[in-house]
């Protein structure tokens, strides 16, 4: 049976998948840090950061994007300083959007419904 299990880096613990992705991998999420909240330990943030990379047994996916939408605002994102710790040798880079083919048809809209075609 195949499926998608969606957990925290805390709760990855012990734990081993197949193929593993973590996302988000840009400084302010990983490591975490908000303005209005107490600095985290950087030292435990990167055990967790690793911890989550050595769940993979095959494939490990990190991810991050230049902007993103955070509380309401469109922000520039830096990638993770643990990322640029990683030795390149073990890293294969990809960059750039990819255009996925999108589907021929459209979903309806809840408010569609009802209405002629």
């Amino acid at each position: 049976v195949q499926r998608v299990a969606l957990m925290t880096l805390h709760a990855v613990k012990g734990l081993e998948f197949p193929v593993v992705f973590v996302c988000g991998c840009e400084d302010g999420l990983i490591p975490f840090y908000h303005e209005t909240m107490e600095k985290t330990d950087p030292d435990e943030e990167k055990r967790l950061f690793y911890v989550a990379m050595t769940r993979a047994k095959q494939r490990l996916y990190l991810s991050w994007a230049q902007k993103r939408r955070l509380y309401g605002k469109l922000v520039s994102r830096e990638r993770s300083s643990f990322i640029d710790a990683i030795e390149e040798s073990l890293t294969i880079s990809q960059t750039g959007r990819h255009n996925i083919p999108r589907p021929k048809h459209t979903q309806k809209s809840l408010f569609d419904i009802g209405r002629p075609l």
